[in-house]
């Protein structure tokens, strides 16, 4: 089972990522961002998909990968076009935000 950790998005966007997500392979989890390190640590999820915010999120979303080797970090918003993911595997690449490329980003 993948263990998928949702990191800071509201209540409206929760609700979207889980129809998305919904697969008997993925278990969904969530938390805050103030929580976040201390949770990954914790659960050790394959998959954090973090909210990027206004302001992007990028340097939060590098660090954690850092952090968390062998963890996939999927980094999107409602504010950019774009989500940006950080494979297990190392490396960084973007592409256009969709339920597609969540769903992709997501199952490596």
């Amino acid at each position: 089972m993948l263990r998928v950790l949702v990191v800071g998005f509201g209540d409206i966007a929760r609700r979207g990522i889980r129809s998305i997500l919904r697969n008997p392979g993925i278990l969904l989890m969530e938390c805050g961002t103030e929580a976040v390190t201390a949770v990954v640590a914790g659960i050790r999820p394959d998959v954090v998909v973090l909210e990027a915010g206004p302001r992007g999120g990028g340097a939060r979303a590098a660090r954690l990968a850092a952090e968390a080797p062998g963890t996939t970090v999927v980094l999107c918003s409602a504010h950019h076009t774009d989500m940006r993911v950080y494979p297990a595997s190392g490396g960084c690449y973007t592409r256009p935000l969709s339920a597609r490329a969540l769903i992709d980003g997501v199952r490596g």
